[in-house]
């Protein structure tokens, strides 16, 4: 605005001064009034780049503008994911310290059904000998109540004693008492 009054300003100045006559050539005056044009439309070009130049500022502006707001969405998604990152790894940490607990009591079960195992071996191997141990005294006392019944005369256990009757001898009674305990 203000180069405009200047210029009518200068425009002005030359029209009174030719009006007036003060003497400048005709040359002169037409160089002026073209170099006056020339900045004139180099004033109005200028006009049309600043017109351009702030439409573009607008634009880069708005660009900067939604730069900022998807910089911002993108900050509070990386928060976001870093949060569940460490929440992720802190359920990790507690599944791997509730795996080493499991596998520790594992090894505890493991350890104590092999001494379960081995005491079970230790307890069949002994009723093995024990069955074997018993066979032998069965076999023993078979042969033991053979003999005593072949003492005594007789293969059929004794009858009870009368009270009136005889006393037994030492050899019925011993096979009576053997009787009755290969019953029970």
């Amino acid at each position: 605005m203000r180069m405009k009054r200047i210029i009518m300003m200068t425009v002005a100045g030359c029209a009174v001064g030719m009006l007036t006559g003060c003497g400048v050539p005709q040359e002169e005056h037409d160089a002026k009034i073209a170099e006056l044009n020339s900045a004139w439309a180099e004033i109005e070009t200028l006009k049309g780049s600043v017109t351009d130049l702030e439409s573009l500022l607008k634009a880069e502006k708005g660009k900067t503008r939604n730069s900022r707001i998807e910089l911002d969405a993108a900050s509070k998604r990386i928060t976001e994911l870093t949060a569940k990152e460490a929440a992720a790894a802190n359920a990790l940490a507690d599944e791997k310290g509730k795996i080493s607990e499991l596998e520790s009591q594992l090894a505890a079960a493991t350890s104590a059904t092999g001494m379960a195992e081995d005491r079970t071996t230790e307890a069949e191997a002994a009723l093995a000998a024990l069955q074997v141990e018993y066979d032998k005294l069965q076999a023993r006392f078979d042969q033991f109540q053979k003999n005593m019944r072949s003492l005594g005369g007789s293969s059929a256990p004794a009858a009870a004693p009368k009270a009136d009757g005889p006393a037994k001898s030492d050899s019925e009674t011993a096979l009576n008492l053997l009787d009755e305990m290969s019953m029970q």
